[in-house]
């Protein structure tokens, strides 16, 4: 498969001729390192600023994220589908690849048991330290009561928050750290009410306190913006919403955005980007894509000193591939995302 990337340092000068405001000239001009993690042609890798690095051990593994942490690069992923293979996570870091079953001390699945761990496809990273959250088939249980534990793992280190009797009462959602309070929030006991529609209830723990909250809400991600945490939810009939983790206001998305359209969030400085399909708001700044080669749906997103850097894909006349831009100039392309894709991306300023 070929990929191809423009000249990096050219990108990085697309600016707005008419902008004279010094700092968000020096802002849009500084050097930045840009990273996409994925898989090509069956293979997980990753590209840092237009070259591409295959990881070892990553035949039929799908990175799906990648953060740069202090210099250290991790990159999460997961055998790919259809392989014949159990449910398997893995992690590099800084190009060493760990089996996650191996690195928490859990008991991997197998063919004929692919329910023994259950982990929640990303890893959170927080000032070096490595966090895992998901549910695991208890190895000592008492009872039927408490045949499995949801927990999660510091640097490999378990802590169970809750057992229970049966996989499928359960489902994990999230993490998150902030000032070293670590925050899970999940979804448990589920029901079927006399219309056959499914109830559950809602809770995060704050290290090992339960906290309940209104039930029937998909905890989707926690994000960190300058006023703190917060937990991004959405609801049956998906509409957003936020809890600020701190006792802080809960961020209001503003009336004028059709929540309809909108399916993420990100959060840069006091900015806050609401993505669609097809577009995205700036604030209240609508901005749509218009890309006469029909690549115009938003697959990743992010926000670097006013920079927008995704990936899109071809939706409108079917097509196979899909494109990196930067302040909307491609800079990369995979022809075939049956063999690969461009699955995460983090930019780094130096």
């Amino acid at each position: 498969m070929k990929t191809l990337f423009l000249p990096f340092l050219l990108l990085l000068f697309v600016i707005s001729c008419s902008d004279n405001d010094t700092e968000l000239l020096e802002k849009k001009t500084a050097s930045y390192d840009v990273y996409l993690g994925g898989i090509d042609d069956y293979k997980a890798c990753y590209w840092k600023n237009g070259q591409q690095h295959f990881l070892p051990g990553g035949q039929d593994i799908q990175a799906s994220q990648l953060v740069v942490d202090h210099n250290d690069i991790y990159i999460m992923a997961n055998n790919v589908p259809g392989t014949n293979t159990p449910p398997t996570w893995y992690f590099w870091k800084n190009g060493i690849k760990y089996n996650v079953a191996d690195y928490i001390n859990e008991a991997p699945n197998t063919n004929s048991d692919k329910y023994k761990l259950q982990i929640w496809n990303r890893l959170t990273i927080y000032n070096g330290d490595i966090y895992f959250t998901g549910i695991v088939k208890n190895p000592n249980p008492t009872s039927s009561q408490d045949l499995y534990q949801h927990c999660y793992w510091k640097n490999g280190v378990k802590t169970v928050l809750e057992t229970f009797g049966q996989n499928n009462q359960f489902a994990f959602g999230c993490l998150g750290v902030d000032n070293n309070n670590v925050y899970v929030a999940l979804r448990k006991n589920f029901t079927n009410n006399a219309a056959g529609m499914t109830n559950w209830d809602l809770g995060y723990y704050k290290n090992n306190t339960y906290n309940a909250m209104n039930g029937n809400l998909f905890p989707r991600r926690f994000i960190t913006d300058q006023t703190g945490l917060h937990m991004l939810l959405r609801d049956t009939n998906n509409t957003f919403h936020f809890k600020n983790m701190n006792g802080g206001n809960d961020i209001q998305i503003p009336a004028t955005i059709a929540q309809s359209g909108i399916e993420e969030f990100y959060f840069e400085n006091s900015d806050i980007y609401y993505i669609g399909k097809k577009f995205y708001y700036k604030n209240n700044t609508l901005v749509q894509i218009n890309d006469p080669a029909g690549y115009n749906t938003i697959g990743h997103f992010v926000a670097k000193d006013q920079n927008i850097y995704m990936t899109r894909y071809n939706t409108d006349t079917n097509g196979t591939g899909v494109k990196f831009y930067i302040n909307n100039v491609e800079a990369g392309s995979i022809a075939d995302i049956s063999r690969g894709c461009f699955n995460s991306i983090f930019v780094v300023k130096n």
